[in-house]
């Protein structure tokens, strides 16, 4: 039996990810991964598939209404799976099981050694306390032995599956979302700073983060296993591949994706609730959770200001081999950090920009523009971004930086009809957004971005085919997609106005 790879983010050199790109995948998207087989398997998804070649595809909506689920739910798990590779989907978007997996799953022994790992997510997410103690913790009136988990899990020979393919399946299924936890955890409590500073034995270590010692021991044997540490006659230091990554700036970036996926971890762990009932448990249209999250991912956003900067002025130099940027008016609409319009901004000393965004948005991109120097040609304009008024014809051009995707689709055609409205005749919509190819099955990573989406009550990623037939509907009837790296930038306008037809050199 040959199970289909789950596809990865494509390699330049190997088709083995360095320590760094494993690194990216542990803290971004392997609890991601874990969630997603966790809640289709939870959910009957998998049983309920036809298995191919010899049973008819089922749509979306015939597997949702089978399930009990959400339509959208439903979808986000399949497009998923498809582009992992555990699916098939026909021209007509009906979907199968693939015949591998279907037969790796209907072995009784394997089923059962992926049910009995399922009730491990929360109790997992109580590492940090098990760190602590050295010792059980309590979930819902259970005591759960997580220590004993994460050894049992990397490093009991005898617990490994004869099947290679069993195993990988097994090993994104559950061990994904522990190696984001152990990394969450080791951040959180000061054990990868301490280890950044130089050797440490097991003592001076606990005595540094006031952490069980046998505990330690535990964690920094798994850490072993992915090749962050060694240990030498008793001391642990970090490899020569991980030493510049858990350093300086690379070990605070980390340490702040981390944190970030910290977040939904509660949220990851009830996908299948989410999907079955849409009840999200990290609800973001929710004003008060929305206010607390998106005033940390300001200061997320501004802390990789730099890179996002960049991207930001390719588009303003993409944008200007066809329009002249002097005296030009500028909304940047959901700003987040204020680097979009910071860009153009820097264009020219004559452009002017308006930042849009909640109040407590608005503070930290005060401080982002004092810094460039552009504060003073800065309007800010707080309001609600679903039911503000942007005027009538008053600018030249219009960002939506990666805002869209916190929209439920219902409210897009509402948000364009405003835009299209505050943009003069010649004026043009800049989207930065990740956008999905036209089979909605990739890019891996913007799919799994699209997941975080759903589960947070906020929006769906769409194709460039399917922003353009919205852009048309309010009058933008041109419109060019064109790839930035790790997102894509959509221009559109009026009929008639240039767009430019690549990015600048």
């Amino acid at each position: 039996m040959k199970l289909p790879s789950l596809r990865r983010v494509p390699l330049p050199t190997s088709s083995s990810p360095s320590l760094a790109q494993s690194l990216h995948i542990w803290a971004r998207n392997a609890s991601n991964e874990s969630a997603l087989l966790r809640a289709s398997l939870s959910l009957g998804l998998f049983q309920a598939l036809p298995r191919e070649p010899t049973s008819a595809p089922l749509s979306v909506e015939a597997l949702a209404h089978q399930l009990g689920a959400s339509v959208r739910g439903t979808r986000a798990l399949l497009e998923l799976l498809l582009c992992m590779g555990l699916v098939r989907m026909d021209d007509a978007r009906g979907y199968t099981l693939s015949s591998s997996i279907a037969a790796l799953l209907d072995d009784a022994g394997f089923h059962a050694r992926l049910q009995a790992e399922r009730p491990w997510w929360h109790p997992m997410g109580r590492l940090d306390e098990a760190l602590q103690q050295g010792g059980p913790v309590v979930e819902d009136a259970d005591s759960w032995d997580v220590l004993g988990h994460y050894r049992e899990l990397f490093l009991d020979p005898t617990k490994v599956s004869t099947s290679a393919e069993a195993e990988d399946f097994f090993d994104r299924f559950a061990r994904g979302a522990a190696r984001t936890q152990l990394l969450i955890t080791v951040g959180r409590l000061g054990v990868l700073d301490a280890l950044a500073s130089g050797p440490q034995s097991l003592t001076r270590l606990g005595e540094t983060t006031k952490l069980s010692v046998e505990g330690l021991r535990v964690v920094l044997e798994v850490m072993a296993t992915l090749g962050l540490v060694r240990e030498e006659a008793g001391v642990w230091d970090l490899t020569a591949d991980a030493r510049p990554l858990l350093e300086g700036k690379a070990l605070a970036y980390l340490v702040r994706a981390l944190s970030v996926s910290s977040r939904y971890w509660e949220a990851l762990g009830r996908l299948d609730e989410t999907v079955r009932t849409e009840h999200f448990i990290l609800d973001l249209k929710d004003p008060e959770t929305s206010r607390r999250f998106y005033a940390d991912n300001s200061q997320q956003i501004t802390a990789v200001f730099a890179t996002h900067f960049q991207l930001g002025r390719k588009a303003v130099e993409t944008l200007a081999q066809v329009r002249p940027l002097e005296r030009a008016q500028v909304l940047d609409i959901g700003t987040g950090s204020g680097v979009w319009g910071a860009a153009f901004a820097r264009a020219t000393p004559t452009t002017q920009v308006t930042y849009f965004d909640q109040d407590v948005v608005l503070e930290q991109v005060r401080t982002n523009l004092e810094r460039l120097k552009v504060a003073e040609r800065a309007r800010f304009w707080p309001g609600d971004l679903l039911t503000h008024d942007f005027g009538e014809q008053a600018f030249d051009v219009i960002v939506l930086p990666q805002v869209l995707n916190v929209l439920r689709p219902e409210s897009l055609p509402g948000l364009f009809a405003r835009v299209s409205r505050a943009l003069k005749p010649d004026g043009v919509l800049l989207i930065a957004e990740y956008v999905l190819n036209e089979r909605r099955d990739g890019p891996l990573e913007h799919l799994y971005f699209g997941l975080r989406r759903f589960m947070t009550n906020e929006g769906d990623l769409l194709s460039a085919s399917e922003y353009a037939h919205l852009l048309k509907d309010v009058g933008l009837t041109a419109s060019v997609c064109l790839p930035l790296p790790t997102q894509e930038l959509i221009l559109a306008t009026r009929s008639g106005v240039p767009l430019p037809s690549r990015l600048a050199a």
